[in-house]
């Protein structure tokens, strides 16, 4: 047995040692090593690919295009939104990008997010916001899909910097450890706004009430606002006490 392993082991160094001596698995490797760096510079610094850069309150904007002043109106109605939350902090300065179409959206997005409206990326040490196409003249964001396809662009935009806010509070560790339904959920209670209207959602949810893939952000949603504004309990106790999750829901969606 243990010849066998020592015989694997060698085995397998040489492999190693062959691979390495291999000029164009080298430069192979070099070229997916230097592509991934690029690709993480490219989101940590994406001002490079953005000509036009607007700065009001905490926010500075970023487009591919020139904005018009109803770039304004949107970041009003962010603020408005985020200064109703208990952990809104002003040293938190997102750095939003508009990019303004559905395929450099899902490539910066790393398909991660790529159908999505918005994405943060609270795990890199950025501020930045990604948005999906979008419309600031009528406060839209529009992804590329046959149904749900619209929300406002100010709710979108206070969603995505409310995952920042959490990061700031609770710290990096915390925010990518804790359960997605009060990070997602508290967002879109900040936000006031979601993808689905209160009847849609509440439709949704009681019809299909054990497979949440057609509303499960509204159903995040109704569960903070129900501990929140029912249960009456702190931000601070929504994000760092344990609750049953099962038993939550039962009461969030009864009370609807």
């Amino acid at each position: 047995m243990k010849k066998a392993l020592a015989s694997a082991l060698t085995s397998y160094r040489e492999f190693r040692a062959a691979k390495a001596r291999n000029r164009p698995y080298r430069v192979i490797r070099n070229l997916a090593v230097s592509l991934a760096a690029a690709y993480l510079f490219l989101l940590c610094f994406p001002q490079v690919l953005f000509a036009h850069e607007v700065s009001y309150k905490n926010f500075t904007v970023h487009s591919m295009e020139a904005m018009d002043h109803n770039v304004y109106a949107v970041l009003d109605k962010v603020e408005s939104s985020l200064a109703t939350s208990a952990i809104n902090n002003p040293t938190v300065k997102p750095q939003v990008f508009l990019i303004n179409s559905h395929r450099l959206y899902k490539l910066m997005s790393l398909y991660l997010g790529g159908n999505s409206f918005g994405k943060a990326f609270p795990m890199l040490p950025t501020k930045s916001i990604f948005i999906n196409r979008s419309d600031l003249a009528n406060d839209l964001v529009f992804r590329s899909a046959p149904a749900d396809n619209q929300r406002s662009l100010s709710g979108v935009i206070a969603h995505e910097t409310t995952h920042l806010l959490i990061r700031k509070r609770f710290g990096y560790w915390r925010n990518l450890t804790m359960p997605a339904w009060k990070k997602e959920g508290y967002s879109e209670y900040v936000a006031s706004a979601s993808t689905l209207d209160y009847e849609t959602g509440v439709q949704r949810w009681k019809a299909n009430p054990k497979d949440g893939s057609g509303y499960q952000y509204f159903k995040y949603h109704m569960l903070v606002k129900h501990l929140l504004e029912h249960e009456k309990i702190t931000v601070e106790d929504l994000f760092t006490r344990d609750h049953e999750l099962p038993a939550l829901e039962a009461k969030a969606l009864g009370s609807l």
